[in-house]
């Protein structure tokens, strides 16, 4: 309420008043997806276009386990340089997955966006912010950008971004949202400070530097995920938990729209999520021994009824079936997401 006075001076607000800006931002944040896409033309989101090696440069993708301070609020963060690289349009396209968790995403010296396929054909739609909030995607987005940069990416777990950062999940649930929209004024100084960041290590320290004393203060203790293979199903045991809980004193229904609130998706979504992640790790695992991948025997080990409900899953994830996924993650420019999560 102190902060709400001082940048108010002229007018106190009451408890009415702040609902009222509250349901403000949130409506500016929903009109966000409408506005009218950008003129720039953008290749079609399913053109393809190899991967970029130079020999002797540092990767340009990287992916950073959580600093040990914040381990169990952060599941991993990307960063992403290609300042100075020669990318073609479709080297600029980047595939990312359905995916349960929450990512705070910034962009330097880029005017990020997302292409879309409409009936009026294809279009690209900027974000229109230097700073995004995206919540649990149940279906995979292409993102685009009309030059290179540099970008970054803060993956936390569902209920981390709502105890954390005050967000209201299931809100944010397949949406795209400008950070300042729906994050606190006390968090816009980590959001200019990983604008300001020149490079990984900076970045790093930025997010240890803003987050890790209130990290631990709402913890009171760090808890450990020992991979990102592991994550997603600790976190998918940590919420079957819960709903068995809930279980005893409410209703199936009840219990069903509790997990839909807590998390922005049901509780067989999760499951399902997570067992085709597992399909992904295994699947790489396979091939990088030099052995065969055979679909329908992964669909059996990984809890799938049959192999074409593996594919259906895989494509509702990827938008892509397993052996035309398996190929783009092989020698696409635009899967290098993929590559360096799995």
């Amino acid at each position: 309420m102190t902060r709400i006075v001082r940048r108010h001076a002229m007018r106190v607000l009451n408890a009415t008043d702040i609902d009222a800006v509250s349901r403000h931002r949130l409506c500016c944040a929903a009109m966000i997806p409408n506005r009218q896409p950008s003129p720039v033309d953008c290749p079609d989101p399913l053109t393809r276009a190899p991967r970029v090696t130079v020999a002797g440069t540092a990767e340009r993708a990287r992916l950073h386990l959580a600093p040990l301070a914040l381990q169990g609020a952060v599941t991993a963060v990307i960063l992403r340089d290609t300042r100075g690289a020669a990318l073609t349009d479709a080297q600029r396209l980047s595939h990312f997955p359905a995916s349960p968790l929450v990512c705070l995403s910034w962009f330097q010296g880029l005017d990020a966006g997302f292409v879309e396929r409409t009936a009026g054909g294809v279009r690209w739609r900027p974000c229109g912010a230097a700073v995004m909030l995206s919540g649990s995607q149940s279906r995979p987005t292409v993102g685009w950008a009309p030059t290179t940069g540099r970008a970054g990416m803060l993956c936390v777990p569902a209920d981390v971004a709502r105890t954390l950062f005050g967000v209201d999940v299931a809100a944010v649930h397949d949406r795209f949202v400008p950070a300042r929209e729906v994050l606190d004024a006390d968090w816009w100084p980590l959001l200019d400070a990983l604008l300001d960041a020149p490079d990984d290590a900076a970045t790093l320290a930025a997010l240890e530097c803003h987050m890790a004393d209130r990290w631990r203060t709402l913890q009171g203790r760090a808890l450990s995920f020992p991979s990102l293979r592991r994550f997603g199903r600790h976190w998918v045991e940590r919420l079957a938990w819960q709903a068995h809980q809930w279980r005893r004193t409410h209703s199936p229904r009840q219990v069903e729209r509790r997990i839909m609130a807590h998390s922005g998706r049901s509780l067989r979504q999760w499951q399902t999520l997570v067992k085709t992640e597992g399909v992904f790790f295994t699947a790489r695992e396979r091939y990088e021994s030099g052995l065969p991948v055979d679909w329908a025997e992964l669909a059996h080990d990984e809890g799938f009824a049959d192999q074409a409900h593996l594919c259906r899953a895989v494509k509702r994830i990827t938008g892509f079936s397993p052996n035309d996924f398996a190929r783009r993650f092989a020698e696409d420019e635009s899967f290098w997401l993929y590559r360096i999560w799995m």
